[in-house]
């Protein structure tokens, strides 16, 4: 009988009932193996439950705090509405506006364009901010769009470009050629796009968010451009220098946004950032009337989306 297939050849002999010194002792050596292997096994299954923790060298006990393990992201939910304007230098006319959740429930962001120079109960956005800054503005959408917003980010265009362009550039397919020169002596700007893949940088973002939202008036666009750069910008790499960007965008903006509040949402940032390229997207159009008034039906459509 031949033991040990592709192991060498050892053989016991079946041709006599005597059996030979040299087969009594390969006869004790394969007795003494398979005692101590079925010993060495009890131990090692009763020690170490699982075949990955034998060999990470020791046991592995997890409980509820205990630092995340391997590419284990934390446990999130709920949801976040935030107000994010652009401004002049002087802060007397708003570029752009945008509503953004931060669906923590499903992974997912929600972007609505606003026009800048919506009406709300007979009172410009732009006189609104003007009186009020970011906090008076972000009470009266509330009121009037009966949502919640918890956080307000107001920037000038200069601030808005050098934040932007700490954090990078971002990819953006773009099907059309866009070339426009705004010549205000104050507040001038210009629009160079080309058809194809194109590096967005904080200037060229700004600038194509202002002209889709007041010159070639495209809310899907303006939509559409600031999901890429959420998605984009928000990754990995910046999460590893999110402390300093913090304090960037600190000192960049006009916010409500606290430093205990950025502590405490860490873990939502850390996922949004880290699953960055599986982030649901929604982009929210919101129509107005030749008065600048909100038709109802985006106003409610708003409110389905931004509800919590």
């Amino acid at each position: 009988m031949k033991l040990f297939k592709n192991r060498g050849d050892i053989y016991i002999s079946k041709s006599t009932y005597k059996s030979s010194t040299e087969d009594r002792v390969l006869l004790i050596l394969l007795a003494v193996i398979v005692v101590f292997t079925a010993v060495f096994a009890a131990v090692v299954v009763h020690k170490y439950p699982s075949v990955k923790e034998f060999f990470a060298g020791g046991e592995v006990t997890v409980d509820e705090d205990s630092p995340v393990v391997g590419d284990e992201l934390p446990q999130i939910s709920g949801k976040r509405n935030f107000l994010i304007i652009e401004t002049n230098r002087a802060k007397t006319d708003i570029h752009y506006v945008f509503l953004v959740q931060a669906d923590r429930d499903n992974k997912a962001y929600k972007v609505c364009t606003l026009l800048p120079d919506m009406v709300v109960d007979g009172d410009s956005i732009t006189d609104i901010y003007k009186m009020g800054t970011g906090t008076g503005l972000q009470k009266r959408l509330m009121e009037f769009l009966s949502i919640d917003i918890d956080y307000y980010a107001a920037f000038t265009s200069d601030d808005f470009i050098s934040f932007v362009n700490k954090l990078g550039t971002f990819v953006y397919p773009s099907n059309d050629d866009v070339k426009f020169n705004d010549k205000t002596d104050d507040d001038s700007y210009a629009v160079r796009l080309s058809k194809g893949e194109v590096h967005i940088t904080g200037s060229q973002l700004s600038s194509l968010l202002r002209y889709y939202s007041n010159e070639d008036v495209n809310f899907d666009m303006t939509n559409q451009i600031f999901l890429y750069a959420l998605t984009s910008l928000f990754n990995s790499d910046n999460f590893e220098n999110i402390q300093s960007l913090f304090r960037s965008f600190i000192n960049s903006s006009q916010t409500n946004i606290t430093v205990r509040d950025f502590q405490d949402n860490m873990d939502s940032l850390e996922v949004f950032c880290k699953k960055n390229g599986d982030i649901f997207v929604y982009s929210v159009k919101c129509d107005f009337s030749e008065d600048n008034t909100i038709v109802p039906e985006s106003a409610q459509q708003i409110k389905s989306y931004f509800t919590k």
